[in-house]
């Protein structure tokens, strides 16, 4: 038995709105994935690193830098870590004045209301010394720093960060400086 022409018709129809929907569905998947990666793309990308400021023998002064890498502006830029892992930085002859400025950072009085994509700021962050009179922090010592920032369109973001307290410059131990 043969299809009749009004058979035919409908099972052509009926393949037809088969494909449709099946190119609508890619379709649709298509947008949500070229959202999800323009997202991705263009969002705010926040990290933080001690660097050294200066260094002079047996002395060296550093400074917390807080980077938006990202396409975007960040907000409510906050860091956060341990009062254990803030102790473990802190050198034990550390005076408390020095101690709160460094417990200071990671306080929501120091949050950022925001961080323009491409901008680096800024922060005293204590003095190594091989002088124990001088001494804010552990040269060498690491810090797990969790950096929590949204964007303009109230998405969060967190980050967990390790810091070590030694300059960036030189990380394996050493550079070479051309003779003058």
């Amino acid at each position: 038995m043969s299809p009749s022409t009004s058979e035919f018709s409908a099972i052509i129809a009926l393949f037809a709105a088969l494909i449709s929907a099946g190119s609508a569905l890619i379709a649709l998947f298509a947008v949500l994935m070229n959202r999800k990666n323009w997202r991705d793309s263009n969002r705010p990308i926040v990290t933080v690193f001690i660097d050294e400021k200066s260094s002079t023998e047996g002395l060296t002064i550093f400074n917390l830098h807080l980077l938006n890498s990202g396409t975007r502006p960040a907000t409510g830029v906050q860091l956060h870590a341990s009062k254990a892992s803030i102790q473990k930085i802190l050198s034990n002859q550390a005076e408390e004045s020095r101690r709160k400025h460094i417990e200071g950072v990671f306080t929501a009085e120091s949050r950022v209301a925001v961080l323009h994509a491409g901008d680096t700021l800024e922060t005293s962050f204590g003095i190594a010394s091989t002088d124990p009179d001088q001494q804010w922090l552990n040269y060498g010592e690491e810090l797990e720093v969790e950096v929590s920032y949204r964007d303009l369109e109230d998405r969060s973001y967190k980050s967990t960060i390790p810091l070590k307290v030694r300059p960036r410059e030189g990380f394996g131990g050493g550079i070479w400086r051309t003779a003058a």
